[in-house]
């Protein structure tokens, strides 16, 4: 689909953690407006039927997760995107515009990026409250089992080949907050959320038309990603910056090792927190030699629960802005700021933000850690989750045309 790609179908794909809303966006909002509908899960749904023998509506949502898993790992994490693109090529004249739903590997993301360059991601968030209320049901009141299928879908300790919505999500060109439940198709908060969405859906299909001024809120997310970018990690790039109550930056920060010291790519080859591990495992092992044969079981369960910080040699990117607004002397009302980061606080950083006396912090990743959220809660910082066009498509959709 690259040649001529103008006049090729716009094809938009959705992403979310399950419970977010994707499908009830396609289903009630984009058919309405013409889109064509392609569902990874059923495309998975089919194999598994196929491969099995079993019904798939029978089956559990990490027995269909486990499924999807081995057929990525076998075919390639890109495979539930390739048969959606071929689906779509085989059908283009039926519809001038495509909505993929269920992305769950970032593979698939390269894949329909590759194949279009009129792709563009929606990432779909709601807070795990909200999506454990839509699904309970399903999951007959089981939070634990949810909890657990929710850790594997986002891929906090997932495979290259496995689920990882919350790498799918940042790689989202726009993020849609959609924690409302709508009473009734067509009314009026419905009808609000419909319109936001038209507006982005105008956005994409006509880039670079835009007029109005940009969002204040846009243009300062995009500038605490490019801020994360100088960052060295080998795990997680994240950007920070504070602004005064005017949207004047007087702060900025990316985590990074202290001055003077040497990033671990340099030092190490690799993350330092992967180095403790292995210092840390002949130790385990030395003490309980049963551990020895479930060595990929205990990391995942340390990954799960502890994500070693205190072995990791940098400055976080909250905590860089905070120090280089105190190293700059800046003489400014902080519970007047606003702190934007490329991701949640973690609970240190959340202590280090609600001394430093901040009210309001906006975030764009939509997995915010627990104890993070009580410690900010409890204090009375206000936490808002991004939406709007990422730094993805900023320059992509926003511009003049000459």
């Amino acid at each position: 689909m690259a040649e001529n790609d103008h006049q090729k179908p716009l094809v938009v794909g959705l992403t979310g953690s399950f419970g977010s809303g994707c499908g009830y966006l396609c289903e009630n909002v984009l058919k309405a407006r013409g889109f064509g509908i392609v569902s990874l899960g059923s495309i998975l749904q089919d194999e598994f039927r196929k491969e099995t023998k079993k019904d798939p509506q029978q089956a559990s949502r990490s027995e269909k997760q486990a499924f999807g898993d081995e057929m990525r790992q076998k075919h390639g994490p890109e495979f539930f995107a390739r048969q959606a693109m071929e689906f779509v090529r085989a059908h283009e004249a039926e519809h001038a515009q495509w909505a993929i739903k269920s992305i769950r590997n970032p593979a698939e993301v390269g894949c329909f990026r590759t194949a279009s360059q009129r792709f563009f991601l929606l990432g779909v968030a709601a807070d795990r409250e909200t999506r454990w209320k839509r699904v309970r049901k399903d999951y007959r009141d089981n939070l634990a089992a949810f909890e657990d299928d929710d850790i594997r879908d986002t891929g906090r300790d997932s495979p290259p080949h496995g689920q990882r919505v919350g790498d799918c999500f940042a790689e989202a060109d726009i993020v849609l907050d959609n924690r409302k439940n709508f009473q009734a198709v067509g009314n009026e908060e419905f009808s609000e959320f419909a319109g936001l969405v038209d507006g982005y859906i105008g956005l994409v299909k006509h880039p670079l038309s835009r007029q109005e001024p940009l969002s204040r809120r846009e243009h300062l997310m995009s500038m605490a990603y490019a801020a994360s970018q100088e960052s060295h990690c080998l795990k997680r790039k994240v950007g920070v910056v504070i602004v005064d109550r005017f949207g004047n930056v007087i702060s900025s920060g990316f985590n990074e090792v202290p001055r003077q010291s040497r990033p671990c790519k340099s030092q190490y080859g690799r993350c330092y927190r992967d180095v403790a591990w292995e210092l840390f495992w002949p130790k385990l092992t030395e003490k309980l030699p049963e551990a020895a044969t479930k060595e990929a079981d205990l990391k995942r369960l340390f990954r799960r629960n502890f994500k070693i910080l205190d072995y990791c040699q940098s400055l976080h990117a909250e905590e860089n802005a905070i120090v280089n607004l105190a190293r700059n002397g800046r003489s400014v009302p902080l519970d007047e700021c606003i702190l934007y980061t490329t991701t949640y606080p973690c609970r240190m950083c959340a202590n280090k933000i609600v001394n430093l006396g901040i009210k309001h912090v906006v975030f764009l990743e939509p997995y915010p850690d627990e104890e993070s959220y009580i410690i900010l809660d409890t204090a009375g910082v206000k936490q808002e989750m991004f939406q709007g066009v990422t730094f993805k498509s900023y320059f992509r959709l926003y511009g003049e045309q000459r």
